[in-house]
């Protein structure tokens, strides 16, 4: 009962120092690029020059529009590195914070606040890739480069991407706390997640597409990270996910938050000692 009184406090106090999180987040991205000349904007270029490259090589691979393709990949993979993120970065939350946890009185959960709002950030860094994209078609369709170019989507459709953005990030906080603890006590975790999560991208439709799938269907049906692709891809795209995806994407996410929480609550008191 103590042991639930503690971890609640802990969940409620880093709520209460969002803010706080926040700051260190951008001190996190800010020192990750410091005494360069770019800075951020090297996401940008590399995010880029891997869309760029999927474009031109796998457009023709799977027979489609080069200008639909980019848009595509432009859409998905910031969501996918996104959700990543959460998976390959998360199991060292708590020993990468082993410091600031010796020496500060903080909730806990806040170390894992910080990270998820560093990925959010990051996320809408590589977003601006699509903005620019997107530019570029208009610009090319207006100049009458091409006669049936990618539908150029509406900035109204593009803002429901907001709660889907919402939503990943309620999902990757109970995925990273759940596996932030497992990584604490199991140090292997962080490469064997690293391992999970590159099969995980070839069975996810990053780059290829999920209506093309004839056959073994299941693999996008049973895959939870199809439902968060389509969240956010598609209203990016001008598109609306069918009512069943934001039922099974907003479940799934409060079904992780409340189980990372649980595990969380159940280790409390060992962790500090698995650090």
């Amino acid at each position: 009962m103590e042991q639930g009184a503690v971890a609640w406090r802990d969940l409620t106090g880093s709520i209460g120092r969002l803010p706080l999180a926040a700051w260190l987040a951008l001190d996190d991205i800010h020192g990750k690029y410091r005494r360069t000349v770019l800075g951020p904007l090297w996401i940008v270029i590399g995010q880029g020059a891997m869309i760029l490259g999927f474009a031109i090589v796998f457009s023709g691979l799977f027979r489609m529009d080069p200008a639909t393709y980019l848009l595509y990949l432009a859409a998905g993979f910031p969501v996918w590195t996104l959700i990543a993120q959460f998976l390959t970065e998360m199991p060292m939350a708590f020993i990468g914070a082993k410091g600031i946890i010796e020496s500060y009185e903080l909730p806990w959960i806040t170390h894992i606040w910080r990270r998820s709002i560093a990925y959010i950030l990051t996320f809408f860094h590589h977003i601006l890739i699509l903005f620019v994209a997107i530019g570029v078609m208009a610009f090319l369709a207006w100049q009458g480069t091409f006669e049936s170019g990618p539908q150029i989507p509406s900035f109204t459709n593009m803002l429901y991407a907001i709660p889907g953005v919402f939503l990943v990030l309620i999902a990757g906080t109970g995925t990273g706390l759940l596996i932030a603890v497992i990584g604490a006590r199991y140090r292997d975790l962080q490469p064997a997640m690293q391992v999970a999560s590159s099969f995980l991208m070839l069975l996810s439709p990053v780059v290829w597409r999920a209506d093309h799938l004839e056959l073994n269907t299941w693999i996008v049906e049973l895959n939870p990270v199809y439902y968060y692709l389509r969240v956010v891809r598609d209203p990016l795209l001008g598109l609306m996910p069918p009512a069943h995806i934001w039922t099974v994407a907003s479940v799934m996410a409060g079904a992780l938050f409340v189980l990372g929480f649980l595990v969380f609550m159940v280790s409390r008191r060992r962790l500090y000692h698995w650090l």
